[in-house]
This record gives C-alpha cells, sequence and structure tokens, in this order.
C-alpha cells in the first residue's frame, strides 16, 4: 500500500509513504547483496598533512571494518602516486599503520580508479569507492588533474546500463567544497558527504559510510503521469520520497515501484487517513532547506506536532528521538545561514553546509557523544521488549473494583495542563503517567556521574502528566529556537508550572496507586533517562542510585503543608519500590538500603560512602 499526505508548508510538497509487502524477503536479499554483489574501494589519503592522528584514526577503523565484516576489501591509498595492492585484509595483519608523507596528485588516484573499472568491467557487480582527502592537489588548475577527470568521467558515461558505480567523499581539514562535491557526483549514482575538521570523526565518518553502502537499496517510483522519483531506504520496511512542488496526486490510483534489481510492482495510491507525528516527521526529515526562512518555516512546523500522538510505545520513542534529530539539524543550518551572509565566506562553512545536507541519512549511525553509545544499547533493548504489550497487559488486567479505587483518587491528582485526573489519564492510555513538576540544573558531568550532574533548584507545586510535560518541554525548546537561542544540555529552558513564578524542567514520578506504579516501574529507562539527559534513551543504572540523592534534596526543600507532605509520601513509595528492584542498587551502591532508611527518618548523612556519589 501507498499512501500520501501533503505537508503544510508554502512549498506544498506531498510526502508519500510505501509499505514495503514482504520486508523480511527484503532484507534478506540486501543480506545478500552486502556479502558478496558489492565491491568497495577505500581510497585513502597519505599525504603529509595526514601524518600522526589523522592516519592512525583512519588505519584504526579500517581494521575494525574488518574485523566486523571480514570482508577484503581493496585499499588505495595515495600522495603523488597511487599503490592499488593493499587491502583491509592485509591492513589489519600489519603491525603499524600507514606512513603519510609527500604531496597530493588527485590525477594518479583518478587514473588508478578508471584503470581499475576497466579491469573489472566484466565483473557485473555495483562498485562503491569511499574517497577520502584531507587536502587539494598540488597542481589544482594543471592539466594531469583535468585529463584525468574528463577520462574518468568518459569511461563512467558509458557504464550506465551496467550496476551502479558510487562514489562516497569523505573531508578532513583544508578541502575544496565544490570539487568533493563534483568527485561525489562522479558516478552512475549520486554519493554522500562528510566532513569533520577533527581526525577522530573520520572514524565516524568512514563507520557511517560503510553502514550505508552495505545497506542501501536505491528504489525508482513512477506515477502515471510519467513523473519519476528517486528514493533510498535502509530500514527495508517503508520507502519514503517528496514530489515536486505542488504535485496533484489526487487523480493517481496507483504507482510503480522497481527496485535495485530492476524488480516491479504495483502499489495502490490514497490519501494517509490516520497522520500520526511519525508520518509527519518522516517527511521534514527529508526536507533540504535553502535558506534561513525556510529552516524557520520547517521549526514553526515541528513546534505544531505532538509526538505524544504514536501507535504504540516503539513508535514514540522512534518520533521522540527523530524529533531531536530534526531540532537540532535545523540549529545548525540556521548557524550556517547566518554565516553565509558574511562578506567572505570561509570554506569550512560552505563544507559544514553541503555535509549537513546528508545528515538525516547518518542520523541513526552517528555516534558523536559517549551518550550516543548508551544510547545506542537502550534503542536496541526497547526494539527487542514489547513494552507497549507489557503496559497493554496490566492495563486490561485491572478489575473493575481496582478502576473504582482509582476513580476515588480523581479529586487528588490532576493534570495541571491536560486537566485529566489520575483515572482519566490510567483509563485513555496505557503508557502515560502523573508525576511532580520540579527545577533542576543539569551539566555535562550528568552523563557519566548522574548524582554529581544534576542539582535540585526548586519543587513546584505542579502536577503534571509525562506526556503533558514532553509536549510542553520541546514546545520551549522549539521556542527558544525560532527566537535565535541556540541551546544545549546546559541551558535552562523550561515550561510554566501551576504558580506564578514556577519554572518545570524536569519531573519524578508519583506512586499514587500499585497500578500506577507498575507503569512507572516499566516506564523506569524512559523517564530517569530524559530526567538526567534530556534524551528518553539516556538511561544508565547509575541514575538509579542518583535519585536517592535528589529525593534527600526534595526532603530538604519540604515545606509543612499538608498537601507537600502529601506529595513527599509518593515520591519516597516510588523510590523505596525501585530499591527493592533496582539494578543499580544491587550493582551499582552497597550503601543503598541504609541510606534510604535514614532519609525516611529524616537522619542527617554523614558518610560520603553512604549517598555513593551524593556529595
Amino acid at each position: 500500500m501507498a499512501t500520501y499526505l501533503k505537508l503544510r508548508l508554502s512549498n506544498q510538497q506531498n510526502y508519500v509513504e510505501i509499505k514495503l509487502s514482504h520486508p523480511e524477503e527484503t532484507y534478506n536479499t540486501t543480506a545478500a547483496a552486502a556479502g558478496g554483489d558489492l565491491d568497495i574501494i577505500c581510497c585513502v589519503d597519505v599525504s603529509g598533512s595526514m601524518s600522526g592522528s589523522p592516519i592512525n584514526n583512519v588505519c584504526e577503523v579500517l581494521r575494525d571494518i574488518y574485523q566486523r565484516t571480514q570482508k577484503d576489501y581493496r585499499l588505495f591509498t595515495y600522495n603523488t602516486q597511487t599503490d592499488v595492492k593493499r587491502t583491509l585484509k592485509t591492513l589489519s595483519e600489519r603491525n603499524d599503520n600507514l606512513q603519510a608523507s609527500g604531496g597530493t596528485s588527485f590525477a594518479c588516484i583518478f587514473t588508478a580508479i578508471k584503470d581499475y573499472l576497466l579491469q573489472n568491467a566484466s565483473a557485473k557487480k555495483p562498485i562503491t569507492f569511499i574517497f577520502m582527502t584531507d587536502g587539494q592537489d598540488n597542481e589544482p588548475n594543471g592539466p594531469a588533474l583535468q585529463k584525468s577527470v574528463q577520462m574518468l568521467k568518459l569511461m563512467l558515461s558509458g557504464m550506465t546500463n551496467s550496476p551502479p558505480i558510487t562514489f562516497h567523499v569523505i573531508g578532513f581539514g583544508e578541502v575544496n567544497d565544490a570539487f568533493l562535491n563534483q568527485i561525489r557526483t562522479f558516478g552512475t549514482r549520486q554519493g554522500l558527504f562528510r566532513y569533520s575538521t577533527e581526525s577522530k570523526e573520520l572514524q565516524n565518518n568512514f563507520n557511517d559510510m560503510f553502514e550505508y553502502a552495505l545497506n542501501v537499496r536505491q528504489f525508482t517510483i513512477k506515477f502515471p503521469n510519467g513523473k519519476t522519483y528517486t528514493a533510498n531506504n535502509i530500514d527495508n520496511e517503508t520507502v519514503g520520497f517528496l514530489t515536486n512542488d505542488g504535485d496533484d496526486l489526487s487523480a493517481m490510483a496507483e504507482l510503480t515501484l522497481i527496485d535495485d534489481k530492476t524488480t516491479t510492482t504495483q502499489f495502490p495510491l490514497a490519501p494517509m487517513k490516520d497522520i500520526r507525528a511519525i508520518h509527519l516527521l518522516h517527511a521534514l526529515n527529508l526536507i533540504q532547506p535553502e535558506n534561513e526562512e525556510q529552516v524557520k518555516s520547517i521549526q514553526t512546523y515541528l513546534n505544531d506536532i505532538q509526538i505524544t500522538n504514536s501507535k504504540n510505545f516503539a513508535e514514540r520513542l522512534e518520533t521522540e528521538q527523530i524529533y531531536k534529530e530534526i531540532d537540532q539539524r535545523m540549529m545548525e543550518y540556521r548557524q550556517l545561514f547566518t554565516q553565509l551572509k558574511m562578506t567572505q565566506v570561509p570554506e569550512r562553512v560552505k563544507l559544514q553546509l553541503s555535509a549537513l545536507r546528508h545528515d538525516p541519512i547518518f542520523a541513526n549511525t552517528q555516534r558523536k557523544k559517549k551518550l550516543d553509545l548508551r544510547v545506542y544499547k537502550n534503542v536496541d533493548y526497547f526494539k527487542k521488549t514489547n513494552i507497549s504489550g507489557i503496559l497493554q497487559g496490566y492495563k486490561d488486567s485491572i478489575t473493575s473494583d481496582t478502576w473504582q479505587k482509582i476513580q476515588e483518587q480523581k479529586q487528588n491528582w490532576v493534570d495541571t495542563y491536560s486537566k485529566e485526573d489520575i483515572y482519566e489519564i490510567m483509563r485513555k492510555s496505557s503508557d502515560n503517567i502523573l508525576c511532580l513538576g520540579i527545577f533542576v540544573q543539569r551539566d555535562e558531568e550528568v552523563i557519566n556521574n548522574p548524582a554529581k550532574g544534576l542539582k535540585l533548584l526548586k519543587v513546584t507545586n505542579t502536577i503534571i502528566s509525562y506526556d503533558s510535560f514532553i509536549n510542553g518541554m520541546n514546545l520551549a525548546k522549539n521556542n527558544q529556537q525560532v527566537q535565535g537561542q541556540f541551546t544545549t544540555l546546559n541551558d535552562l529552558y523550561s515550561i510554566a508550572g501551576a504558580l506564578a513564578d514556577e519554572q518545570i524542567n524536569a519531573v519524578i514520578p508519583l506512586y499514587i496507586n500499585d497500578e500506577h506504579m507498575k507503569r512507572i516501574r516499566i516506564l523506569e529507562g524512559i523517564w530517569l533517562g530524559y530526567l538526567y539527559t534530556l534524551d528518553s534513551y539516556g538511561y544508565d543504572k547509575q541514575q538509579e542510585v542518583a535519585l536517592l540523592k535528589l529525593l534527600y534534596e526534595i526532603i530538604q526543600q519540604r515545606t509543612n503543608t499538608q498537601r507537600q507532605k502529601q506529595v513527599l509520601i509518593e515520591l519516597e513509595k516510588v523510590c523505596r519500590f525501585i530499591i527493592d528492584e533496582s539494578q543499580g542498587f544491587k550493582t551499582a551502591e552497597q550503601f543503598g538500603e541504609k541510606t534510604y532508611e535514614k532519609l525516611l527518618k529524616r537522619l542527617p548523612i554523614a558518610s560520603t560512602q553512604e549517598c555513593g556519589n551524593c556529595h
């Protein structure tokens, strides 16, 4: 089935999404192609400017790729000469790294590529070149370079009916944007572009390129009116693409999909009926803004998307992650477009803008921060665990007597934002919980040391559901960015609380009843991850121990009003439950039980050991 929706942006593009009929078969075909049908050649600059950390990082990642794939891909190295005899296997077996010296001659590597293509023309399999350089040619306007480019292009022009030939480009340091973008268009299929100014990023870039090259499939889509589009796919489940401005799809009842094995499939085409946040975000993720006004338009559109409008819990997590990626990318676009207004635009800005246009493709493979490794691990866990099914099972098992008891709690526990009470929240959804709003300060240490990296500034009187909180925080963050205030983990963007002077940028769930606590426990990794890292995938078991320190700070700030006493009891019950079940307390902090008992008895905590990293 193929469905479409019209984006409410000035260009009125349509987003079309095709559900592949047999994703398992598609995956197996792709895996087979990755295993034997694809030829990958790494072209690595070994000129003198690559010496030291850059070449060492490249060698390390290429060895790692060989160990993971066990495929003996070719390795072409070049400076003023080209060596085509190496492979990833021979590099992996060597104890020393490649030696970087001399100048740079692109003519020699382009000639070597041409010769390789000529010698392997009868192989009839796709070829991908991952072309890496950190500099410019010794003679950028010389006849040798111009002739080598002409000869390579001439040869490739005669290979349009052969399996695809692709050039992916990795730029590092002082390189030329226009020249590298020219290289990525050499092939019969356009390649991608990555750029970095730090040598350690070379490892991420090579990993990204290999991951993409091994898994990508290209589809051609034909409409009855003769229009044709191309879409790349790596998830093996859906193919999504944008049509041209103003295309009217209402008169079309079907489309034709042609995959990279030339298999043709007809799909019925209809307007999308159940439009959820995930569909809107998939569409926005494909847009490449051309100026600052278009960025603002995308940010405004993003601002209106309610990410809690999801089919199930797994989709909601994916939605939140894509939202965050688009959000951060638009910030980078605005910064770069601002710099493009300068009289003399640095080449680095052009390079970063070119790379950013390809960034959505690599969003799931980038590992730029220590937190990302944890996120990847947690994403894998959430995908394998049927959290939605578990939560729905709990909800379905609640008896009528228990629902009656929950209904009796309505007056005491109401979401300030949605005005829904605890009974309505639990009836309406299986994965929403009621929380206490707090105001905290986070610093970068919170990723590795959550107890030290988060400080309580104020306890509010605001009761808020987790869905209302997440939607409110996304709105607050987006509003700041539209106004040009680019935020990081250290910035304190927040939402308003119940009282005039209250701000909220974090929440802690309240026990309230046993059935509500079951939800809190199942969702623990989600709300703890967001509490400490502003990322629902950022959970770490140390956060369970750090929660004890946060409870201690809340106790210190408490007032003696009846309402705050009531709220504090519910928070203590949550902590008690987590300690009993917690992996964090079982493995990360041996004094958890004793510390908790002292907190409940309002006794001072004198020992640093007793609260782990509390002090």
